[in-house]
């Protein structure tokens, strides 16, 4: 668990310091987000196939994964929806899209597309890599007081927590605290 966050805090620092670029989602349709309120009027979340991330990480920003989906999010959870940057804390500079259908949460940052379903198994968690060229992880993530929370290999310890701010997200991992706030388009992205 603390390599896994030392290695994520490694990868972020290096890219801040101009040895990794970081990669936008250049589609103008990654910074809008519908009604999941609504009736659902389109996919189902299990109507996707579950999304991992290719060998060696993505070379540019992927397509949307739950496009078409219209499954209305769980009363617990967090609306987390849209691309974000970190503007506070150890991670400042980060960038990453979150997709969310019913209660299934899509993550894609820094190389790696994070598919899960919030439903506190393992069985639903993240099976993918830590990072592009990184180890398997197994998480656990489940919806409990207006957070999402993740905890690896179904272990009692939560390690990551995203939450909303009032306009802001809240990011929790490990002990580090980082303060997003939403993207509005390409150029944003590249320059906030």
């Amino acid at each position: 668990m603390l390599r896994l966050v030392l290695a994520t805090l490694w990868r972020v620092l290096a890219r801040r310091r101009g040895q990794a670029p970081t990669l936008v989602p250049e589609d103008p349709a990654d910074y809008m987000f519908g009604d999941v309120a609504a009736p659902a009027q389109g996919l189902a979340a299990d109507a996707i196939p579950v999304a991992k991330t290719p060998p060696g990480g993505y070379r540019t920003f992927p397509p949307r994964v739950l496009d078409g989906c219209s499954e209305p999010l769980p009363p617990s959870a967090p609306d987390l929806r849209g691309v974000w940057r970190v503007y506070k804390g150890l991670l400042r500079g980060h960038l990453e899209r979150i997709e969310q259908c019913g209660d299934r949460v899509v993550i894609t940052a820094a190389g790696v597309i994070h598919d899960m379903r919030a439903d506190g198994s393992l069985q639903h968690g993240v099976h993918d890599v830590s990072e592009p060229t990184g180890r398997p992880i197994a998480v656990v993530a489940e919806f409990k007081g207006g957070r999402m929370n993740l905890r690896p290999n179904g272990g009692p310890v939560v390690v990551v927590s995203r939450w909303r701010d009032g306009s802001e997200m809240v990011w929790r991992y490990g002990i580090f605290v980082n303060r997003l706030r939403r993207v509005s388009d390409p150029g944003d992205a590249r320059t906030m």
